[in-house]
């Protein structure tokens, strides 16, 4: 099979398995989950709120409850990430060595 078929295959095969696999982006594109512009968009997300935690709230004391939810939200982020890259993995939307 030629690279175009094989590339049209692949595509389909994508199609097929996906179950609503788009995600909208803060800038309002639709782009696949798992993919590399998904990935990176999370990635945006967690380096915010963790320089926010950092650098805003910091060590004040009279804050701690708010780091501590920030913190947990940029935990919820990385495990969404993980998801995310394994599904791209899968589908073929990633190389394993990619991000």
């Amino acid at each position: 099979m030629d690279d175009v078929g094989e590339n049209i295959v692949k595509h389909l095969i994508r199609e097929a398995i996906s179950k609503n696999g788009k995600v909208r982006l803060a800038n309002g594109r639709v782009v696949e989950k798992g993919s590399k512009k998904h990935l990176l968009e999370l990635d945006r997300l967690i380096n915010e709120l963790d320089w926010f935690r950092r650098n805003i709230i910091g060590n004040n004391k009279e804050y701690r409850k708010e780091r501590y939810t920030i913190s947990r939200a940029v935990d919820s982020l990385r495990n969404m990430r993980r998801k995310a890259k394994r599904h791209g993995i899968k589908n073929q939307l990633l190389g394993e060595r990619d991000l």
